[in-house]
């Protein structure tokens, strides 16, 4: 199944944004991350969004683009991990591991549906 990579970005960058709440909020679960004034002053749920797109974006990027990515998949999606892993990185390197987490579930859930799609393929040839 070959979808344009564009359109893929563009999906991707949309469930990451709807999700980035559910993805911030597990996090600050996780890694029982204090609430109410963080530095700055803004609200439990923006202060949600801001730490879950990063992880959002990794998660969905891996997963879209390992299920439907086609060819050179992983060449793209080194391309656009890079903002997501420049943001870890200089803003909260002592949690790295839970992108890195999220990335591999992405994956992970990729190559599940990735293989599920092509065995559908085989069984209707």
């Amino acid at each position: 199944m070959k979808i344009n990579k564009f359109l893929l970005f563009v999906v991707v960058l949309i469930f990451s944004y709807l999700s980035a709440g559910f993805w911030g909020a597990l996090y600050s679960q996780l890694l029982n991350l204090p609430s109410g004034f963080s530095g700055f002053i803004v609200s439990d749920a923006v202060r949600n969004i801001i730490n879950g797109i990063p992880s959002s974006y990794t998660f969905f990027l891996l997963l879209l683009f390992t299920a439907f990515g086609g060819e050179k998949k992983y060449r793209w999606i080194l391309i656009l991990l890079i903002p997501a892993m420049i943001f870890e990185i200089t803003l909260d390197l002592s949690h790295i591991y839970f992108p890195v987490a999220v990335g591999l579930l992405g994956w992970g859930l990729g190559m599940l549906v990735s293989k599920f799609l092509q065995s559908r393929q085989r069984g209707k040839t």
